[in-house]
């Protein structure tokens, strides 16, 4: 199925203001990139990482390495049809689908031709980005459009410099800052079905019409190795400690209602009901920590 191209400032896609701030920053530079190699080399750390193969259901295109294998409904969430967003212009390709441009997925890190190789065997990194749709909420409701990306990094040392505290400033957005957000997901495998700490970002964005601004909020998770963690300098850590499994990968699970949030504690009863619908599919994609236990007792 063809899928809307975007870049991180637009594109024909004709995203609205909540979805360019979500999607990567196409120049966002890698932060604190050089101190870390550095520090690695000196200390001579092996980083050699043997890539964890996606999961049996799993689907990625070979072409643009995007994930295809994630439903198009989840609970009551469907992905946005075509004609629904986008002052309802329609161009025969469903609206919430998203393909990006390679100027971004080069920034991500993804499709690279070190990817092109990985890919027969199942082990190049992938991403997903749509926005779907709660039909339950009606018209202006802030809540009834989420935007959902998944990132999948295998088989090297990344940096993690990909996470909405950098990216929203680089696309423009004022930083409120961060907090935890906890939500309970008991439908989730293990260890995922335990209460979990997601980081809240708050962000405002210039209303021009208003003369002011909006207030928005983004979520997010890593899974590492099928572990639950929500500090990006503790998955650089555990990825670049030599004396950790040989097999790594991680994956970035972010998403966001699209409408301007006035309430936090209603927008994250809105994120868990969210959650409770998507996560567990989420999940699907991604190797769980027993898969990685046994390709560490197979080799």
């Amino acid at each position: 199925m063809n899928r809307k191209e975007t870049g991180a400032v637009g594109g024909k896609s004709r995203w609205n203001r909540g979805m360019v701030h979500f999607l990567i920053a196409a120049g966002i530079l890698i932060l604190a990139a050089s101190g870390w190699e550095v520090i690695i080399k000196g200390f001579k750390i092996p980083l050699d990482k043997k890539a964890v193969p996606w999961p049996a259901n799993v689907q990625v295109n070979a072409t643009d390495f995007y994930l295809e294998s994630l439903p198009e409904k989840l609970g009551h969430y469907v992905l946005a049809q075509d004609g629904e967003l986008f002052e309802g212009k329609k161009d025969g390709v469903p609206d919430g689908l998203v393909i990006l441009k390679k100027d971004v997925m080069e920034t991500l890190g993804v499709g690279t031709g070190f990817d092109k190789k990985r890919y027969p065997a199942r082990e190049s990194n992938w991403y997903f980005a749509s926005i779907y749709v709660d039909q339950r909420r009606k018209g202006n409701d802030p809540f009834r459009y989420w935007q959902l990306e998944i990132t999948y990094y295998t088989g090297g040392l990344d940096l993690v410099p990909h996470v909405p505290d950098i990216c929203l400033v680089a696309g423009g957005a004022t930083l409120l800052g961060n907090s935890k957000a906890m939500f309970t997901i008991p439908t989730a495998p293990a260890p995922w079905d335990e209460p979990l700490t997601f980081v809240r970002v708050g962000y405002e964005l210039p209303d021009d019409l208003k003369l002011s601004s909006q207030r928005y909020v983004q979520y997010y998770i890593f899974s590492l190795n099928g572990q639950p963690e929500t500090s990006r300098n503790t998955v650089r850590l555990k990825l670049a400690n030599p004396f950790g499994s040989s097999y790594s990968y991680f994956a970035k699970i972010q998403f966001a209602p699209r409408g301007a949030v006035t309430d936090t504690a209603q927008a994250d009863a809105a994120a868990e009901e969210f959650l409770l619908n998507v996560l567990p599919s989420v999940l699907a994609q991604l190797p769980l920590p027993r898969e990685i236990e046994e390709l560490t007792k197979q080799r």
